[in-house]
């Protein structure tokens, strides 16, 4: 089925798309005085239910301008008289627990995640670390809109340290983690974690082969995105996995011994198997996405696991989790949630859960991921200068009705737009891999010349 229902929303959305706000550093929604409304916004919010007294955390990842647009956000919420703790550059994950370490109201990472070094965006997260939920978003964006760039009598904010806290938390969750004679080759994307993966893999006694830890731009050319120097790598050194992060530390992917790409959908039965096996997987359920594989879902019901799919986004995982009083779930870009560590993505801890599992079973990471058997699936993505309904577009619904209408019950179509770029993202699965090919050949012709 084609996926347009979440588009609707998203119309109205004027700042906010799948994770926080996020655009090309130096436009109109992402500048200085756009950060600073933002601040002022949030600050005006928190007046609601903290109108004595209010802290926001606040960090940012590797990018240039981070620094700028984070000072302009602290000059925006000390205008509204809150008090801002700055965390540095650190992952998103550890901004996530600061703002729990340190029982602020409201958390703030200037990052655009896996995006390109030329674009920044604001995440943000409620007092109990989690994504804010859309009708939290829609008021920001009410309060945004009526807001002026002001001066702060003082941008002072308190300089904080949660490293070393954040490291002491994840250790606790792999006590009996033994990683020795296991040689990793790492990519950090140039991004937040290059100060902690390479460190807390070699403390648990990995050999870490290192590549793109801070030396070189974010995400370019590197990282969960690209990872063709990762795999190189892996293949150089003959190193028994490979794992990558994106800019700020939300995501992970995975590279076999071979220099394969370990599908992320793959990676999410894995940890719904090993949760399964620990008695760690609460109403014996996992939450994926609509864009995940239809293949998890017979592996997973296989093993006697309740399959459930939330919308793209890790907002939606953790509301689906959430809703239905379980504890795992994720999308196959690689954000996995575990709410018995975080409410949000930590790619860390998720690459430490897989670690743990391939220590426990005794076997390859590529072994592991072949007990969960996906359908074959074509995906891509096109670039387009706007997002109409796909039902209102002609060409491409009635285009649409003609490959559903081929695949039947055997396969599927979804197309949906990306919430934090301007492109539609295409997949076509089923198990005639000659059929699919086909039926996305003519779909994204057709997307391509309407879009």
């Amino acid at each position: 089925m084609a996926n347009t229902g979440t588009r609707t929303f998203l119309k109205v959305m004027r700042y906010f798309g799948t994770d926080g706000i996020r655009g090309l550093y130096g436009t109109e929604i992402m500048c200085e005085h756009f950060a600073n409304k933002v601040g002022q916004a949030i600050g005006t919010y928190l007046k609601k239910d903290y109108p004595e007294d209010s802290t926001v955390a606040v960090a940012s990842d590797t990018r240039p301008s981070g620094s700028s647009l984070k000072n302009s956000v602290i000059s925006g919420l000390r205008s509204m008289g809150v008090k801002v703790l700055d965390f540095g550059i650190v992952p998103t994950p550890a901004l996530a627990y600061a703002v729990l370490k340190y029982q602020a109201n409201f958390g703030i990472m200037i990052t655009a995640s896996h995006n390109p070094v030329a674009d920044n965006g604001i995440k943000c997260f409620s007092k109990d670390a989690t994504k804010l939920q859309l009708t939290e978003e829609l008021l920001l964006e009410d309060l945004i809109a009526q807001t002026h760039e002001v001066s702060a009598s003082s941008n002072e904010a308190i300089k904080c340290n949660i490293l070393k806290d954040y490291i002491k938390n994840l250790r606790s969750y792999f006590s009996e983690l033994d990683l020795s004679g296991l040689r990793i080759a790492l990519d950090c994307a140039n991004g937040a974690t290059s100060k902690t993966t390479p460190r807390i893999l070699e403390d648990f006694g990995a050999s870490v082969l290192g590549v793109h830890l801070g030396e070189g731009i974010i995400n370019e050319d590197c990282g969960s995105e690209h990872l063709e120097s990762l795999k190189k790598l892996v293949q150089e050194e003959k190193a028994d996995l490979g794992i990558a992060h994106d800019g700020d530390g939300d995501r992970v992917r995975f590279i076999d011994a071979s220099g394969q790409v370990i599908d992320g959908d793959q990676i999410l039965g894995v940890l719904a198997f090993h949760a399964q096996r620990r008695n760690n997987l609460k109403s014996n359920t996992f939450v994926s996405t609509i864009h995940s594989n239809r293949g998890i879902v017979s592996s997973l019901n296989e093993k006697g696991i309740r399959s459930l799919e939330s919308e793209v986004g890790d907002r939606n995982v953790y509301y689906k989790m959430n809703d239905n009083h379980c504890n795992w779930g994720g999308e196959s870009s690689g954000h996995i949630i575990c709410t018995d560590y975080l409410p949000t993505g930590d790619g860390l801890f998720a690459a430490l859960s897989v670690l743990q599992t391939i220590q426990e079973q005794e076997v390859s990471i590529c072994s592991l991921a072949e007990e969960i058997e996906l359908w074959p699936s074509v995906a891509g993505s096109f670039n387009v200068s706007q997002k109409p309904p796909i039902e209102e577009v002609h060409p491409i619904s009635k285009e649409l009705k003609n490959v559903q209408n081929k695949l039947g019950e055997n396969g599927r179509v979804l197309i949906r737009y990306s919430g934090t770029e301007p492109k539609v993202r295409l997949l076509v699965e089923g198990h005639s891999l000659k059929l699919i090919e086909q039926c996305y050949k003519n779909l994204s012709l057709v997307i391509q010349k309407a879009l």
